[in-house]
């Protein structure tokens, strides 16, 4: 059976590369000859299609989707392509170890690739047993969702002092190359450690509280986070907006006392960060 399949899916592949897909104008022709329309439509940010049949009656869609993150919210998502139809809350996943660029010609190529499309239309029965058969979200992404639930343990975790909790103090570390805390993007971050008492003083009281990072070179510029010991993200800030993500509030600049400006000292705003979480019984 498995041999069978095999045989079937090298057929579909073989057959589906033998063939000359072209789009024009929202019109869509395999060997010249006409078989569907396709349209890009908006839908909340992600690249989503429209297919339709020659009646333009609509098919299907393919596009982006995503999944949030667990612990930064909105901020952060993980995105994966499918097809979908508007009257099946199934999807179908398109690969769910990369994440594409779609265009409209590669659409039509995965498609008859998967079998789900051939020149005599839309194949119901074949797309109906593939969604049947494929995850409904990639592995890659359950992957890392998995490891963001363990973090989800330390959320509501403060360290128990019992001096001053507004004496806070900073230990900067250089700074380096790394990954975005929200993206795959390269940034220059530099890490602190957040103490309350001063940890440079030998014999006084200080505690260690948590840990902030800055981030510069993400195409939104600059970000600051804080996080607890347990590692759990409790705030960023980032163009005059504060957000807690434990509870998903954000603050815009009439809610909190956070200033930043080019010539202020990144390490005040990481203070008056702290300051805020404090007030509110985060950190």
């Amino acid at each position: 059976m498995k041999h069978s399949l095999l045989l079937v899916f090298l057929f579909i592949s073989v057959f589906s590369f033998g063939q000359k897909i072209k789009v024009k104008k929202g019109e869509v022709f395999i060997d010249k000859v006409k078989v569907a329309h396709i349209e890009k439509i908006k839908a909340k940010g992600l690249r989503h299609f429209q297919i339709s049949d020659l009646d333009k009656n609509p098919i299907f869609r393919a596009g982006d989707l995503k999944v949030e993150s667990l612990l930064f919210h909105s901020d952060k998502s993980y995105p994966y392509n499918a097809f979908f139809r508007d009257e099946a809350k199934d999807t179908l996943l398109i690969n769910s170890k990369h994440h594409y660029f779609l265009s409209k010609k590669k659409i039509f190529k995965l498609a008859m690739e998967m079998g789900i499309f051939t020149p005599e239309g839309f194949q119901t029965t074949k797309f109906e047993e593939l969604v049947e058969q494929t995850p409904k979200r990639p592995e890659r992404i359950l992957k890392k969702l998995d490891k963001e639930r363990k973090l989800l343990s330390g959320k509501g975790h403060r360290v128990e002092r019992d001096f001053n909790d507004l004496d806070i103090h900073l230990i900067a570390f250089p700074s380096e190359k790394a990954y975005s805390q929200l993206n795959k993007s390269m940034v220059d971050q530099v890490k602190y450690n957040i103490y309350i008492g001063d940890p440079h003083v030998e014999e006084g009281d200080h505690t260690l509280i948590g840990s902030a990072i800055r981030e510069v070179g993400t195409v939104s510029g600059e970000y600051f986070f804080i996080f607890n010991t347990k590692k759990f993200p409790l705030a960023s800030y980032h163009s005059m907006t504060f957000k807690i993500y434990g509870n998903k509030k954000e603050l815009g600049i009439m809610d909190h006392d956070i200033k930043l400006s080019m010539g202020s000292k990144r390490s005040e705003a990481i203070k008056e960060m702290v300051r805020e979480l404090i007030k509110r019984g985060k950190i």
